[in-house]
């Protein structure tokens, strides 16, 4: 089945706004996030979308946002959650040579591996960009940011990618990205990105398990300057 773009587009920001906007009565930060089902529409817009699905889940969040949750850190949620989209659309074809399907345990394990990266890379850049952005920290946004897009994309995204790519549908997925300008090495692309992984689970340790602050703490800026570095050579 192959789509348009403007249907693909108008379909994700439908099915981002159908997801989102109900559930912004179960609210866990007043005024910034809420239990949110609708974290399993960016991993599944990227990989099916591409780019063109990253930007309407960002616009989508931030249209969400008019219904109860808009303020000075709604634009820190439209990056974040194309960030969402576009991630998992890189990191598929860094780590396969496939179109985006679920048909193997390997490519389930490599989607889960993929999630995992983007909910650490989705938590990191809301939780930091609204400290460093907007001298606003708490914790308990930075948990609940990473536990609501780790969960949801795995409990309804798994099941719903296994249903589009399946052979009564056979969706047509959006072509792979062009080589970045710095990661030419397929090899080298792979190992970096299991690196980077590693970098933003290091935040989860020290922000879930130990609750540090980066507040006066430098080590958090440094780490975070590496995340900010690991995203453009992903992007260029």
């Amino acid at each position: 089945m192959k789509l348009s773009k403007k249907k693909q587009f108008g379909i994700v920001l439908a099915a981002f706004l159908i997801l989102g906007i109900p559930f912004k009565v179960m609210i866990l930060v007043e005024g910034f996030t809420e239990v949110r089902p609708v974290n399993a529409i960016p991993p599944l817009a990227g990989l099916i979308c591409g780019p063109l699905g990253a930007l309407a889940c960002g616009i989508g969040n931030f249209i969400s946002d008019f219904f109860g949750t808009l303020n000075s850190a709604s634009g820190i949620g439209l990056i974040s959650n194309m960030l969402g989209a576009y991630l998992p659309y890189r990191l598929w074809h860094i780590y396969s040579h496939e179109a985006p399907n679920v048909h193997s345990i390997q490519n389930i394990l490599k989607y889960i591996g993929i999630c995992y990266t983007v909910a650490l890379v989705v938590a990191w850049s809301l939780g930091f960009g609204m400290y460093y952005c907007l001298g606003q920290w708490m914790e308990e946004m930075y948990t609940y940011v990473f536990f609501n897009n780790f969960g949801f994309s795995i409990v309804l995204g798994l099941p719903l990618l296994i249903l589009l790519t399946s052979q009564d549908v056979q969706i047509e997925c959006a072509k792979a990205p062009s080589e970045t300008m710095f990661l030419k090495n397929a090899k080298f692309r792979q190992i970096f990105f299991i690196f980077y992984t590693i970098l933003m689970s290091v935040f989860l340790i020290l922000v879930v398990f130990y609750q540090m602050s980066p507040v006066g703490q430098p080590l958090f800026m440094i780490l975070s300057l590496g995340g900010l570095l690991g995203l453009f050579f992903a992007f260029c």
